[in-house]
């Protein structure tokens, strides 16, 4: 029994080496939990090659087999243009809106299988074993270890990549694999350029209007990304400045460097533009003062990353370049 068991698992782990049922485990793991992943792939590889063992050629005479891989394709692209129209909320709460994630990767898997070389080779295997309990079991595990190798790139992957990008891949591996399955599964007849350009159409009006609209958010999520950016600078800035002034008891206010760059760097945070107008009495350093060259150094690096307007950048940079000049 567990010789039969081993040479299962050895065979189903390397037939499917490399083959479609890594790459949809990888697809999935961007999307669902490594347990909820294995628990669905073997939920999906225990209902197939239990078909196959227990039934073997019977289902194709209740269900056609070409239905049911017809079926498989439309799933794997209503599940690839889900990925992509839902809100990333909605990817991250698969559970609430497709029901139990384990499902919906056996349902997937299920399909997916379905007159592949596995199945094929469990009915193989089952016909000629004195223990068809250990073969299904064996196939089970032979598909749960090849699917490892798929979730290991798909964990490490969303470890790296964007979340944009995992959307695009997620979906994208889903269409194409339904694209896949659609040419296997419809005659060919029907396979025709005419045919394969309305397809490719219809497919393009269903994915580019997302595409653009993703890519018009990405553009603001950028921009305002650089503005959180610019305003983190400028409150390190702020207290850096806070920090290097002297604290005289006759503050000179706007007129003395330090107040100057203080009252230009609170304007801009507040989104004032008055305070960018030069003044009529220039800021100037008092004798005898001494401000801390290391954390004007530190304002000036900041000032660097800060990515400012050319007009406030001078400005800033000049009255703080001030204080650096021995009196």
């Amino acid at each position: 029994m567990l010789y039969e068991l081993g040479r299962a698992s050895l065979l189903i782990f390397l037939a499917e080496l490399g083959d479609k049922t890594q790459i949809l485990a990888m697809a999935f793991a961007l999307q669902y939990s490594v347990g909820q992943v294995l628990l669905g792939v073997a939920a999906g590889a225990l209902l197939n090659h239990g078909v196959a063992v227990l039934i073997g050629a019977y289902l194709a005479n209740v269900i056609p087999l070409a239905a049911i891989r017809l079926g498989s394709a439309l799933l794997f692209l209503a599940f690839g243009l889900w990925s992509l129209w839902s809100e990333e909320e909605h990817i991250n709460g698969g559970q609430k809106a497709l029901g139990s994630p384990v499902l919906v990767v056996a349902l997937a898997f299920f399909l997916g299988e379905l007159g592949d070389k596995t199945q094929l080779t469990a009915i193989a295997l089952a016909s000629s074993s004195a223990f068809p309990a250990a073969v299904l079991a064996g196939t089970v595990l032979g598909m749960v270890l090849t699917s490892l190798g798929g979730i290991y790139v798909g964990t490490k992957l969303g470890d790296r990549i964007p979340e944009l990008a995992l959307k695009l891949i997620s979906s994208f591996v889903f269409i194409g694999f339904g694209t896949f399955h659609l040419i296997q599964t419809v005659p060919d007849r029907f396979v025709t350029p005419g045919n394969l350009l309305l397809y490719a159409v219809v497919l393009g009006a269903a994915v580019w209007p997302r595409l653009a609209a993703l890519r018009r958010r990405r553009a603001a999520d950028s921009g305002s990304g650089e503005l959180q950016r610019m305003a983190r600078q400028l409150q390190a800035l702020d207290r850096l400045l806070s920090e290097i002034c002297l604290g005289d008891e006759k503050c000179r206010a706007e007129r003395c460097p330090v107040g100057y760059c203080k009252q230009l760097v609170r304007a801009e945070l507040n989104g004032s533009k008055a305070a960018r107008r030069r003044p009529v009495v220039q800021p100037y350093v008092r004798q005898g003062q001494n401000f801390d060259r290391r954390k004007l150094e530190q304002a000036l690096s900041l000032l660097e990353a800060s990515g400012l307007p050319p007009e406030l950048y001078g400005e800033l940079k000049g009255n703080l370049e001030k204080l650096l000049r021995p009196l």
